[in-house]
């Protein structure tokens, strides 16, 4: 694969067709359990699953692609086409000058979220797995530009490991799970919890990236006031979904996942790296005061554990580009999140221009596309 623009995107999203699941699995079974699109009694559209109408003020978040970006599609009819349509999604990518695109769901869950809170355990594996073909079959099968990731059945941890050895076994080039996975099933164990480690031990060997999306926890993440409008609660969202990660991090560091597994390599996509500096900060001060390495045997400092291991994103930040040696230029990845509304699209180019004005070429290919494609071994 040869690049035309020297950039890659970590973190894009697909948005499902409201058949993708009723074509593919059994109606006699499953009936409207199904995941599908139904008209509300407002005309407005949305997606039940499992019987439950999955309340929001969109059927698809694609406000990059809106006018004013306030503003989501109510019916599919009002759906983009790039948005669900891998040809028209290469357009789009021609036309804002990203090589390749790293994909994540959107109806699913932005880290498969809502897949993995079915109660059904069946139900949720095989909504599971159609998602998952769905992504090989039709997007990673029209162009090698897109990076194929699977979602995993976040309810039973022989499941999740099952659909991770299967999903890599036909193509996925990572894994995607919710941050907490307790609090949207109360199946699933806490995320720290060592019952994980089965699927920690797997992924390891898999030797493929594992994702935690920011947004897919709100128990990370600061309220959001009732006193915003709508505007005002849709910024504040996107605002917190990044310093929401900063707190996933340290958890993932002070839980001990990555000190019994350092092959493992973590990726927060949605992240942002201004709250980076901070959160290393914080947890080498905690690990010196209450000497960790002697109480809980922590041998290394937790920010020699995140420079060994995590990854985390960019797309919007320029100061936090400035700092960009605290967290590590070889930690950096590069994300459009498009066609979220805080994506960078239609104005990659520029964007890129103006944030990296300050950064050595070298780093900038490596936090551009040079990791990524190490993290994901795309043959460029």
């Amino acid at each position: 694969m040869g690049l035309q623009f020297g950039v890659i995107s970590v973190d894009d999203h697909v948005v499902e067709p409201p058949d993708l699941w009723t074509r593919c699995m059994s109606r006699a079974k499953w009936g409207d359990r199904i995941p599908h699109v139904a008209a509300q009694a407002d005309g407005a559209e949305r997606w039940v699953i499992e019987g439950q109408v999955r309340t929001g003020s969109a059927l698809a978040a694609t406000g990059a692609l809106s006018k004013d970006r306030g503003s989501e599609p109510q019916t599919w009819s009002e759906v983009p086409k790039s948005a669900y349509d891998p040809q028209a999604r290469l357009t789009v990518m021609d036309s804002d000058g990203i090589d390749c695109s790293v994909l994540y769901p959107s109806a699913a869950g932005v880290s498969g979220e809502v897949i993995g809170a079915i109660k059904d355990l069946e139900l949720q594996i095989e909504c599971a797995r159609t998602y998952n073909d769905w992504i090989i079959d039709v997007w990673a099968a029209s162009s090698t530009r897109f990076v194929p990731q699977a979602i995993l059945p976040a309810g039973s941890i022989e499941a999740a490991v099952a659909e991770a050895r299967r999903a890599v076994g036909r193509g996925h080039q990572g894994v995607i799970m919710p941050a907490q996975p307790s609090q949207i099933n109360p199946a699933a164990p806490h995320l720290y919890k060592p019952d994980w480690d089965p699927l920690w031990t797997t992924i390891e060997e898999l030797d493929v990236p594992v994702c935690f999306h920011a947004g897919s926890a709100p128990s990370v993440m600061f309220e959001i006031s009732p006193a915003y409008d709508a505007a005002g609660a849709r910024a504040f969202d996107n605002v917190r979904q990044s310093a929401g990660s900063a707190a996933l991090i340290n958890g993932m560091v002070l839980s001990g996942i990555l000190y019994r597994f350092p092959k493992l390599r973590p990726v927060f996509p949605g992240s942002a790296i201004d709250y980076v500096p901070f959160a290393l900060e914080a947890l080498d001060h905690q690990w010196e005061r209450q000497r960790l390495a002697e109480n809980e045997g922590f041998a290394q400092r937790p920010s020699e554990i995140f420079h060994r291991q995590c990854y985390v994103t960019t797309w919007k930040e320029k100061v936090g580009l400035r700092n960009r040696n605290y967290v590590g230029p070889d930690r950096i990845l590069w994300e459009s999140e498009f066609p979220r509304s805080t994506s960078t699209y239609p104005e990659s180019a520029r964007m890129i221009e103006n944030n990296f004005a300050e950064v050595p070429v070298q780093e900038r290919e490596l936090i551009l596309w040079r990791n990524a494609a190490r993290l994901y071994k795309l043959s460029i």
